[in-house]
């Protein structure tokens, strides 16, 4: 009892670090399984600051005096006067369960800055719009099961760490005036993810993660546009290669990432135009392993958008990223 409680002590203090120091993709990240009656704390930080918009949001704002026509549909570069800032800061737990399951939770902080011209039905005019606000954002319920795993498997790889699924179910707990502001969505979601870390050979891997995102309705908030939509589904990706240098101390890795979004449909089942979107980005980072025991681990990189229909992007987005099991 007395290792459990000094345990717990230490999840504490480490929480209180790392939660200084992602978000969605972030809700489960590796391949891996802890092993049973480990626990395993793991942190993260993401900066994002738009420097373009679909060309959508700027027809909205302006309607008939938009130098964008309602059918441009393209990327663009953020108006003058417009700013869009923010800062995801994510803690996550993990629990080994059994010899192949871990149980864990994801909890998502965020700090947003915005500030855009909307337009204004009551005014019948262009208006101003400022955001200044932060909390903690709907939070993951995470399962992950290991259901393939062999030295020499298919394709004579090395599938050690396995083949991995998981799912994650999101409950709408955001108050609705963080919901207006873009922190929860309203909706509660669920995600099924398959992941695998097959070794091509003692230094070189591969990291493959497709998952599936089950968006669900928005609850109804007063004066909200969005509330009955339906919100479409999501599928992603991520396809990493990795090379171990330094006795594995230091890993390079780097490849493409992204999702799909299908179109919203509003309460009456019909689709909101233009509301479909997607996001394709190279990820490039180094993984460190700064001390002998291999319990700590230091994620640092940046990901580079090549690609992007969403309604704010950014030009490159830095993260860091930190675990640590216990």
């Amino acid at each position: 009892m007395k290792g459990y409680k000094w345990m717990i002590v230490r999840a504490a203090v480490m929480t209180l670090i790392f939660a200084g120091s992602l978000t969605a993709e972030m809700t489960v990240e590796d391949a891996h399984i802890i092993n049973k009656n480990k626990f395993k704390i793991r942190g993260a930080v993401m900066y994002i600051q738009s420097q373009k918009c679909y060309s959508d949001e700027v027809w909205k704002a302006f309607r008939d005096s938009s130098p964008y026509s309602s059918d441009y549909d393209k990327m663009i570069s953020i108006p003058d006067g417009w700013h869009v800032k923010t800062v995801k800061i994510a803690t996550g737990f993990e629990y080994g369960v059994a010899k192949d399951l871990n149980v864990g939770i994801f909890l998502p902080y965020v700090i947003k800055d915005v500030r855009k011209q909307v337009w204004s039905k009551s005014a019948n005019a262009t208006v101003w719009k400022d955001i200044d606000d932060k909390g903690l954002e709907d939070f993951w319920l995470i399962a992950k099961y290991r259901i393939y795993s062999q030295s020499k498997g298919f394709l004579g790889l090395n599938w050690k760490s396995g083949l991995l699924f998981a799912a994650a179910l999101k409950p709408s707990i955001s108050s609705d005036e963080k919901i207006k502001n873009g922190i929860g969505t309203g909706a509660n979601e669920f995600k099924l993810l398959l992941l695998s870390k097959p070794c091509i050979s003692r230094k070189a891997f591969l990291f493959a993660k497709i998952w599936y995102q089950y968006s669900g309705k928005v609850k109804e908030i007063e004066n909200f546009p969005k509330s009955g939509w339906d919100l479409g589904d999501k599928l992603g990706y991520r396809f990493f290669l990795g090379y171990k240098m330094l006795n594995s101390r230091l890993v390079i890795v780097g490849g493409p990432i992204g999702w799909i979004k299908w179109d919203d449909r509003d309460k009456n089942g019909n689709k909101i135009e233009d509301s479909n979107a997607y996001s394709h980005n190279i990820v490039l980072k180094i993984v460190s392993h700064p001390f002998k025991t291999r319990r700590f681990v230091v994620k640092g990189g940046v990901k580079i958008p090549y690609t992007d229909k969403i309604p704010f992007a950014p030009g490159f987005v830095p993260f860091f990223y930190t675990a640590y099991l216990l």
